[in-house]
Parts: C-alpha cells; sequence; structure tokens
C-alpha cells in the first residue's frame, strides 16, 4: 500500500482545492492507496468537510488562522510614511513569520515521522514545509494561471527555484505548462483537473429558460458586479431568469441590481450543484482569471453550455469555442451579451452547444484523470529508484 499525503495551507476551506483534494483522493483509495490531507492552519470556519473516512485529516496549527502579512503589505505602508503605521506592519510581519515557520519546522518533522512514498503540495507556501530529502518525492501543483504566478505570487522567484529540487510541476493546462517552460520553470506537466460528479442525465437546455452560475461571491476575480450587470441587460424583455449560487460578500452595485430585478435570484450556497445545472440552460463566468474551472467542467457533464470572457491559458482547453460555449476576448461585454442574447433566442444553437458540452464533458471524469496520476507516480518510483 502506497502512503500520499497532500499538503494544504487551510483546513475547513470549502473551495476548488479542496474539492479537487477530495476527488482525486477519494479515487486513490480504490488504488489501494492510504491517504493523508495535512493542513498547515485551521481556518475556523463551520464548513463541515465531507470526505471518505478512510482519509486521515490533519491540521498543524489549529489555533492560528491562515492569515499573513506580506511583503507587499509593508511596501504598501511605506507609501504612507506613517511611521508608526510603518513599524506595526513590520512587526507584525516578522512576529507572524516566526510563527509561521514554526509550523513549518513541525510539518517537516511530521513528515519524516509518517514518511510518506509521495507528496501533493496543493499550495506553493507548503514547499517550505517539506524536508529536503522529500522534496524528490513531492508534485506541486498550480491551481491558478500562469498569469496569477508572475503577477500576484510574492515568491516567483522561490517557486522557480523548487521546480528545481521537486520531481514534477503540475499545471492545470497544456498551454500553462508550454509557457512556464518559457518562463523559466522546470520539471513542467499537466494534468487537467477532474470533474467531480457524473450523469448521464442532460439539461432540457430549451425548456428551462434559465441562466446559471455556481462560483464564489467575489468582486475582484470572479468580477460578480460584471455579471450581474449583464444579467441585467439580457434579461430585460425575457421570459428567462437566472440563478446565482455561492457564499460571500455582495458589493452595495451588486445587491441594487438583486433588489431590483426579480428574474435575478440569488440562491445562496448549494450541496447538489449537479441537479441545479441539470435544471439550467446556460452557464455564465465572467472570472478575470482562473486555473482550470469546475464549474465549467460540471456545466459540460450536464449539457449546459459556457459563455465565458477568456480567463487565462486554459480556457480553450475547457471549451471549444463555438462548439461547446463562446470564450470573449478582451472584456468585450457587448460581445458577451450579443452571444448571450444570441444562444437565448436561437434554440438549435444552443442545443447544438449542449449536445457537444455533454459529450466534451466525458473527457475530463475522474476514471480517465487517475489513470494520469497513476503513471505520475509511477514514474517517480522510477526516478527515485534510478537516483
Amino acid at each position: 500500500m502506497k502512503k500520499l499525503m497532500i499538503l494544504q495551507i487551510k483546513s475547513n476551506e470549502l473551495g476548488g482545492v479542496w474539492f479537487f483534494n477530495k476527488t482525486i483522493s477519494e479515487e486513490l483509495l480504490k488504488h489501494n492507496f492510504q491517504i493523508e490531507i495535512v493542513a498547515i492552519r485551521d481556518n475556523h470556519s463551520k464548513n463541515k468537510l465531507e470526505i471518505a473516512k478512510s482519509i486521515s485529516l490533519k491540521t498543524i496549527n489549529e489555533q492560528d488562522k491562515w492569515e499573513i502579512t506580506r511583503k507587499k503589505d509593508i511596501l504598501k505602508a511605506l507609501k504612507t510614511l506613517k511611521f508608526k503605521n510603518i513599524l506595526m506592519i513590520c512587526k507584525k510581519y516578522l512576529s507572524e513569520h516566526k510563527k509561521l515557520k514554526e509550523d513549518f519546522t513541525t510539518l517537516k518533522n511530521y513528515i519524516k515521522k509518517q514518511n510518506p512514498d509521495y507528496i501533493i503540495a496543493s499550495h506553493y507556501q507548503t514547499l517550505d514545509g517539506i524536508p529536503k530529502e522529500y522534496l524528490k518525492k513531492t508534485v506541486a501543483i498550480q491551481h491558478s494561471s500562469l498569469k496569477d504566478v508572475l503577477t500576484l505570487h510574492d515568491n516567483t522567484k522561490k517557486l522557480k527555484k523548487y521546480s528545481k529540487k521537486i520531481f514534477k510541476m503540475v499545471w492545470l493546462s497544456k498551454k500553462t505548462s508550454e509557457l512556464a517552460e518559457e518562463k523559466g520553470f522546470s520539471n513542467n506537466t499537466y494534468m487537467y483537473n477532474p470533474v467531480r460528479f457524473q450523469t448521464k442525465l442532460t439539461a432540457d437546455v430549451i425548456k428551462n429558460k434559465k441562466l446559471i452560475s455556481v462560483t464564489r461571491i467575489d468582486n475582484s476575480q470572479k468580477r460578480i458586479d460584471l455579471m450581474l450587470d449583464i444579467a441585467n441587460t439580457v434579461l430585460k424583455d425575457s421570459d428567462w431568469t437566472f440563478e446565482l449560487y455561492g457564499t460571500g460578500e455582495f458589493t452595495d452595485y451588486a445587491k441594487k441590481i438583486l433588489n431590483n430585478n426579480k428574474k435575478i435570484k440569488y440562491m445562496g450556497k448549494t450541496d447538489n450543484p449537479m441537479q441545479v445545472l441539470l435544471n439550467a440552460s446556460i452557464n455564465l463566468n465572467t472570472s478575470r482569471m482562473e486555473g482550470f474551472s469546475l464549474s465549467i467542467l460540471e456545466a459540460n457533464m450536464c449539457g449546459v453550455p459556457t459563455v465565458t470572457f477568456d480567463f487565462g491559458e486554459s480556457a480553450p482547453e475547457e471549451i471549444i469555442n463555438d462548439k461547446t460555449g463562446y470564450i470573449i476576448y478582451n472584456d468585450n461585454k457587448e460581445e458577451y451579451i450579443e452571444k448571450l442574447l444570441f444562444l437565448m433566442n436561437n434554440s438549435q444553437k444552443l442545443q447544438e452547444l449542449a449536445n457537444n458540452s455533454k459529450k466534451f464533458g466525458q473527457k475530463f471524469t475522474i476514471d480517465k484523470i487517475i489513470q494520469n496520476w497513476l503513471k505520475l507516480f509511477g514514474d517517480l518510483d522510477n526516478y527515485n529508484r534510478k537516483g
């Protein structure tokens, strides 16, 4: 029995990383793996994580939340020219990173004690907690686009150095992996996200007349204001509706649209995205960036085409433009609205995209994706036997 340890920064944190770890872990149980998911800090949320009982969950530090002051916070404080503010941020930075270093030391000792055969680092920060001798047993997976990594991460240079030490740097699309190679990352490969459920059922996209989005309520990345603005426009003089599922905080602008348009309904959290999608017609995505959107995979599985802005390198590998949905480039809001209205008023094209998306969705089923992971682990074994 092979031992796999999966590292993440937060426990009790719902989202794409958790659902990926859960889906992969539960499938690997069928292949005689012993699995433990280890988080650095507790998120102190009331989320109930449902996972197979034989998969162990551990948190290194259950007291402190993952709220780390970063270097860019210090630079921001310096611009204020307020000495007390700068001093406070610097003290906070040093104190928090001292605690974090202690957590990483605890994690290193724990890894040595557990002695896993393989490690998946789900967040780049967790690489600091892996003992040097275990790095060649480590696969680091990046759940964001390369553009995100290069522009938003504080430690891009450090990540490039780690990419030379670990066995593989896994990206979520072929294009991302190719670009990472060009940008100086080493040991690159790619692995598509798996869809977390399968169904033979298909949405009746013509009868449903419903726009849908299952997403995080967040305006910086998901651009919920823009999504609601678009829905507000296309639903005028229409018998269609829009349902938005997810958790988070709305802006005042979003609240105004929700209050004034009864065709737009905020439904809160859903634990059954499959049923929600089977009752829909078109999936909306307005994200600024995505690594590899799970919600689009789920929509494909239910035969619901997606209209999305170009969210990064993986978009053309999740959606075949004009075949399974539409990718709108250059943030062209007018074109997004035009394509959406075209589908809402053209049942033949809508059904064509729905049929294609259902077929295309089979490419991302867990039974297919897991074979790639098993091969990767086999390659890791061979590499370490030779080395």
